[in-house]
């Protein structure tokens, strides 16, 4: 399944922190003890990852606000890209979100990698972590990401955060441009929309980050014609 994969993503790129899957069936997943709920979990969360179908996603978003868990990522498809009922879930994420202060990357996104040592997350459908490296990647297209790390692992090209944001309904491009200029590991900027909401926040943002950091940025925009 989908979430297994995930779960054996995080294990086997040796994270370096304690992992609590989740799952109304299962006690135990792949020898690691499982929860029913996320409130259940007795330990304070730093990050939660949700791959629940799109129709109970805004339940488990809603335990981890009760929880206190701040970030999550959102893996789950099934909301704006296809169409009115998914509008109307994906503005439910956000509702929640607000409510409990909780910040997300996705939904109907590949994941997040982080090649720091310190960290070593590849909380991704990628089943190999790249080697690290000095480029910061951002995209909204998951099927890009998998094709981008196919050809950079045969080429033998690092990363130092891969991060595909999908619908970006609460966390944006020009959130993560800013976040990646101040990360220490990242020396060039690579972005990849498929749709550009505010063109002229965006380019004060690259400026910006440009400016501060010294870090190039490339900016590939698809989708331009019919």
């Amino acid at each position: 399944t989908v979430p297994y994969d995930i779960l054996m993503s995080i294990v086997s790129a040796n994270f370096n922190g304690v992992v609590f899957p989740v799952s109304p069936r299962e006690k135990f997943i792949a020898g690691i003890k499982s929860y029913k709920y996320v409130i259940d979990i007795e330990d304070h969360v730093d990050l939660a990852i949700l791959v629940f179908p799109s129709a109970v996603c805004h339940l488990a978003l809603e335990q981890c606000g009760k929880k206190g868990i701040k970030s999550v990522i959102i893996i789950s498809a099934g909301f704006r890209e296809i169409g009115e009922k998914g509008i109307e879930r994906e503005q439910q994420l956000v509702a929640i979100a607000e409510q409990y202060d909780i910040s997300f990357i996705g939904p109907n996104c590949l994941g997040v990698i982080n090649t720091d040592p310190r960290s070593s997350l590849n909380a991704s459908f990628a089943r190999k972590m790249p080697e690290e490296g000095p480029i910061g990647f951002l995209s909204q297209s998951g099927a890009l990401c998998t094709a981008v790390l196919d050809y950079a692992r045969a080429k033998h090209i690092g990363f130092s955060k891969f991060i595909s944001f999908g619908n970006k309904a609460d966390i944006s491009e020009i959130d993560l441009l800013f976040y990646l200029m101040d990360d220490e590991k990242t020396k060039v900027i690579l972005l990849y929309l498929e749709e550009v909401s505010n063109g002229r926040e965006l380019l004060e943002a690259a400026r910006t980050v440009i400016a501060k950091s010294g870090k190039p940025i490339l900016i590939i925009k698809s989708g331009r014609t019919e």
